[in-house]
C-alpha cells in the first residue's frame, strides 16, 4: 500500500507550513504583559530588598548601641511607603502628569537649592542632603531626577515646538538641564550629576534631534568632567582604578573596599553561605547596606541569587521599552525612557562597581539599598511607569479578578436548529 494512501485510510493529515513574507510587520507586543512584566519585576526586586536590608542593616545597628529590629522597623515602614505610593500613583492618568510637570520640577529644583542653605547636610565630601524641621534628613536629588523627567517630557510633546530649532531647544529643553545638573554639581555631587546625564541622554535618544548637536554635547560633555574629575584626586584615583594597568593588585595586609566586595562574592560560590550568615559585612565590608549591598546579596544568596536579580532588572528594562516603543501617548513614552535610563544607570554602576567594572561613585541598588529617599521617590517613578502600561493594557484592577476596562465582545446567539443545519450541510 502506497503511502498516500495509508495516511488517507487511517484518517491522518500532514500538517502544512505557512511562512510569513518578509514584507509583512511583526506583531506588536501584548499589552497585558507588558504591564506584568513591569510590575511583577518591581515586586521581585522589592521582596528582595524586604531580606537583604535587614541583613545588612543589623550590623550597622547593633555597631551603634541600636536594636537591630527597631532600626529595622524604620526601614520597614518606609518600604512599606514606598510600596503603598507606588499602587497609588499607577491610578494617576498621564495627562494629570503633563498638566503639572512645570510646577513639579520647579518645587523639586527649589529643595535641591535648599541643600546650598544652612539646612543642607554633608557626607563623603557631597553636600547633598536635606534637614526640615520636623522631617527626616532627605536627599532632594532624587526627586529632582523625576521632575526633570516630567518636564522634558512635556516640553518635547509641545506642537509648537520644533526640535531641530536650536532657538526653541536651547531655553525649552537645554535650560532645565543645565539649572538641574548645576544645582546638583553646587553640592559637589558628580555621581549624581552623571546619573541625570544619563537620563537626559535616554531621553534624546528619542528625539529627532540634528546629529551633530550630539557631537557638540558630547565634546563638551566630556570636557566639563574631565575638569571636575581634576579637581579632586580621589575622583581621579577611583576612575584609574578601573583601568586595566593603573589598579594596584590587592593587599591582604591593608585590603580597599573593593577587595572585601570581591571576596564575598567568592564566599558566596553558588548557592551562598545563608540569609544573614554572611562575614564581610561585620565592619569589613564599608558601606554594606547602601552601595555595596549587592556584594553581600551575592554572599549570603550566591551565584544563583545574584543572576536573579540581574535577570529582574532585565525583565524591567525589557517592560520600560516595550513602553518606549509601543505606546500611544508620546508623553508616556519620554517618561518611561527618563525613567529607564534612571533604574538603568543605578542599577549598572552599582553592581559594576561592586565587580570593579566601573568607578565606585556612591550609587544604591535601586529597591535594595538602605535609603528612605532613594526608595520612595524611585518607587513613585516606577509606579508612573505601571500607570502608563496599565492604561495602554486597559487593565481595570491590579489584583481583582475584573482585569479588562473594555467589556469582552458578545457572541451573537444563533438558532437552535442553525448549527445543526450548518454541519448537515458541510
Amino acid at each position: 500500500m502506497s503511502k498516500p494512501a495509508l495516511l488517507k485510510r487511517l484518517n491522518l493529515r500532514m500538517p502544512k507550513l505557512r511562512f510569513k513574507p518578509a514584507s509583512e510587520p511583526p506583531a506588536p507586543p501584548s499589552n497585558v504583559t507588558t504591564y506584568y512584566m513591569i510590575y511583577g519585576s518591581v515586586l521581585c526586586l522589592m521582596f528582595v530588598g524586604f531580606i537583604m536590608v535587614f541583613s545588612a542593616s543589623a550590623v550597622s545597628s547593633i555597631a551603634e548601641g541600636l536594636n537591630p529590629y527597631l532600626a529595622y522597623m524604620r526601614n520597614c515602614l518606609i518600604m512599606v511607603l514606598g510600596l503603598v505610593l507606588f499602587h497609588l500613583v499607577a491610578r494617576v492618568p498621564a495627562r494629570i502628569w503633563n498638566s503639572f510637570a512645570l510646577l513639579i520640577f520647579f518645587a523639586t529644583l527649589g529643595l535641591q537649592l535648599l541643600v546650598l542653605t544652612p539646612l543642607g547636610r554633608g557626607e563623603g565630601g557631597n553636600r547633598n542632603w536635606l534637614k526640615l524641621p520636623g522631617l527626616p534628613m532627605v536627599q532632594p536629588a532624587e526627586i529632582l531626577k523625576l521632575g526633570l523627567i516630567l518636564l522634558l517630557a512635556h516640553v518635547l510633546v509641545q506642537s509648537r515646538l520644533k526640535h531641530d530649532n536650536l532657538w526653541h531647544m536651547v531655553p525649552n529643553f537645554f535650560l532645565p538641564c543645565a539649572l538641574a545638573i548645576g544645582a546638583i554639581m553646587g553640592g559637589h555631587d558628580l555621581g549624581t550629576a552623571l546619573i541625570f546625564v544619563a537620563i537626559i541622554l535616554c531621553i534624546m535618544l528619542l528625539v529627532d534631534f540634528p546629529r551633530r548637536w550630539y557631537w557638540y554635547l558630547a565634546g563638551g560633555g566630556l570636557f566639563v568632567v574631565g575638569f571636575f574629575v581634576m579637581q579632586k584626586s580621589s575622583r581621579l584615583a577611583r576612575i584609574l582604578s578601573v583601568i586595566p594597568g593603573f589598579k594596584e593588585p590587592p593587599s591582604t595586609h591593608a585590603p580597599e573596599q573593593l577587595d572585601h566586595a570581591i571576596w564575598a562574592l567568592g564566599a558566596g560560590g553558588l548557592t551562598g553561605v545563608g540569609p544573614g550568615a554572611s562575614r564581610e559585612k561585620w565592619n569589613y565590608l564599608a558601606a554594606a547596606h547602601t552601595d555595596f549591598i549587592y556584594a553581600i546579596l551575592g554572599e549570603e544568596l550566591g551565584l544563583i541569587g545574584a543572576v536573579a536579580v540581574l535577570v529582574c532588572f532585565g525583565v524591567l528594562a525589557v517592560g520600560m521599552y516595550r513602553v518606549i516603543m509601543h505606546h500611544s501617548d508620546p508623553f508616556a513614552r519620554y517618561v518611561t525612557a527618563g525613567v529607564n535610563g534612571w533604574i538603568a544607570s543605578h542599577a549598572l554602576v552599582n553592581m559594576g562597581a561592586v565587580v570593579g567594572l566601573t568607578p565606585i561613585i556612591g550609587v544604591p541598588l535601586p529597591l535594595i539599598s538602605t535609603g528612605g529617599s532613594a526608595f520612595v521617590f524611585t518607587s513613585i517613578a516606577l509606579g508612573i511607569v505601571v500607570g502608563f502600561a496599565r492604561q495602554e493594557a486597559g487593565i481595570s484592577k491590579t489584583m481583582g479578578v475584573r482585569h479588562w476596562v473594555s467589556k469582552p465582545i458578545k457572541r451573537q446567539r444563533q438558532p437552535r436548529g442553525a448549527k445543526s443545519e450548518e454541519r448537515a450541510g458541510q
